[in-house]
């Protein structure tokens, strides 16, 4: 009798950790984290569109993120009428409850089904951007409907450019190689190295910098400080893109998700 009761108090202790990640706060920490990640693939998606992106489109829904963002994360507390009455400029509810309930856009698109649980993600224009946000093995992709990466959340895995061009081949090690895409003269599109070890100290690394008119230029920069990530970090790719793209470069709307964070700590992964 006693080893059951053992046993059982181990199971329980072992599930523990599951228990309170189902809280409610919990929940919205989560679906924040998720907000965050969001904003940084939204951003970067503005920054560097394909040819066929609607810039307005991305620019709205930098704004929706934004409006989310101000009303529901950065609060420090959600008292119980805020957590269930919440509402946009423009009159949409933002949930019925942050903690159980789905998360809705200013526009009316939901965004999550329930925050902490495995549930489609949408962004504000109805594109998903992963089906299944639990799973660590999970497809992800960018809101102008293209793949990211096959496999969020793994080590030795591919991530691409919202033009479909490759930002890694191995998403989650420090020392590896990073890209840009740029125009070739033939017409192409070829790889402008970022850096041949990223992540390493006094590491040399390729600047991605912006003409007046959007179009892009580089120049060779050195880290001015010591800027060494661990594997956890160097796998959001999308943290660390925009962080290596805006160094050196003036405060703009993707710094609010990635002033200089490059994880997303709390992300239902």
């Amino acid at each position: 009798m006693n080893r059951a009761r053992i046993a059982a108090m181990i199971l329980l202790l072992g599930f523990a950790p599951n228990l309170l990640a189902l809280t409610g706060s919990a929940n919205v920490s989560s679906a924040c984290a998720t907000l965050e990640f969001m904003g940084k693939m939204v951003s970067l998606n503005t920054m560097l569109p394909s040819n066929f992106d609607d810039i307005d489109e991305m620019l709205a829904m930098e704004h929706a993120l934004a409006e989310m963002n101000r009303m529901v994360c950065q609060p420090v507390i959600l008292t119980s009428y805020t957590r269930g009455s919440s509402y946009y400029s423009n009159g949409t509810l933002v949930s019925p409850d942050l903690y159980y309930d789905p998360w809705y856009f200013p526009n009316g698109q939901v965004f999550l089904a329930a925050p902490g649980e495995d549930t489609v993600i949408y962004y504000p224009n109805g594109r998903v951007m992963a089906h299944h946000w639990l799973h660590g093995d999970q497809v992800i992709f960018w809101p102008n409907g293209n793949l990211a990466t096959n496999y969020f959340r793994v080590f030795d895995v591919d991530w691409y450019y919202p033009d479909s061009n490759v930002i890694t081949y191995e998403a989650g090690y420090s020392g590896g190689r990073w890209f840009y895409p740029f125009s070739r003269l033939d017409g192409g599109i070829g790889q402008e190295v970022i850096s041949s070890n990223w992540g390493t100290e006094d590491e040399d690394f390729t600047f991605l910098n912006f003409q007046d008119d959007g179009s892009l230029f580089t120049t060779r920069e050195r880290i001015r400080r010591k800027l060494i990530f661990d594997d956890i970090d160097l796998l959001d790719v999308p943290g660390v893109l925009l962080l290596i793209t805006r160094l050196y470069q003036a405060s703009d709307s993707a710094k609010q998700f990635a002033p200089a964070d490059v994880n997303i700590t709390g992300a239902p992964f």
